[in-house]
């Protein structure tokens, strides 16, 4: 098909001012082309007499063409604030839990709720804690652009929403749960953790909870059912 292309080729036909008239102006000037015109081949030629001459390994590798431009939705806003880069480029590895961002007090009921869960035979994983809010916002931004874009079936929109996607699904982002710009994390008084108790768990030979351990700790889920492994601070508004 190459050869076909490269015989076949005279001049670019396209439209002035377009994305495909640079691409063709890139091919157009590749050595290889200026090349075959110096040996006289033209659009009668057949593949098969510019194979006899032209050897795979003389061919370059041609330049991609543009990718579509989605004109209906916006791209994702980019991401300038260099903490919250921090905890996009950790997405994956976990090391976005930043711990030190939280208030005295909420690292503190952290480190209690942590011991008394080990002390009552459980486990526990914490999944987030302080969070800037430039990327609380990146954040809404996805799941905004997300809603927008989930059942857009313009093919030149295709890249932009497997993008977004990819986005919304790495982040764990859930369809009915929108994030808000600022939260109980930015402010640094609540955390993530999943826990998890024995069937009988006990501290002190007394039957507890997941709850108990956490208002004992000076922490509380203040929408179990909604959102589980949320916890923030007892007494403080959000």
């Amino acid at each position: 098909m190459m050869c076909a292309l490269l015989a076949g080729a005279q001049t670019p036909s396209y439209q002035p001012g377009t994305q495909t008239a640079s691409w063709l102006n890139q091919l157009w000037d590749l050595p290889i082309i200026r090349f075959l015109t110096f040996l006289g081949f033209d659009s009668s030629a057949t593949a098969e007499q510019v194979a006899s001459v032209v050897q795979p390994e003389m061919l370059p590798e041609l330049p991609e063409p543009p990718p579509p431009v989605c004109t209906s939705v916006e791209p994702l806003d980019t991401i300038d604030d260099e903490h919250a880069l921090e905890f996009e480029a950790g997405v994956e590895t976990g090391a976005m839990i930043d711990r030190d961002g939280l208030t005295p007090a909420t690292s503190m009921a952290l480190d209690r709720f942590e011991k008394v869960v080990v002390s009552a035979g459980g486990t526990i994983e914490l999944k987030s804690a302080f969070r800037p809010a430039a990327y609380q916002e990146h954040l809404q931004n996805v799941w905004d652009k997300w809603k927008e874009i989930r059942n857009n079936k313009d093919e030149d929109c295709a890249a932009l929403k497997a993008q977004v996607e990819e986005e919304f699904t790495r982040h764990r982002l859930i369809e009915t749960q929108r994030p808000v710009p600022f939260s109980d994390h930015t402010r640094g008084l609540a955390f993530d953790a999943l826990v998890l108790l024995p069937a009988k768990a006990r501290l002190n030979r007394r039957r507890v909870s997941v709850d108990y351990l956490a208002r004992i700790s000076g922490v509380q889920r203040p929408a179990i059912a909604k959102d589980p492994v949320h916890f923030k601070l007892i007494g403080r508004r959000s």
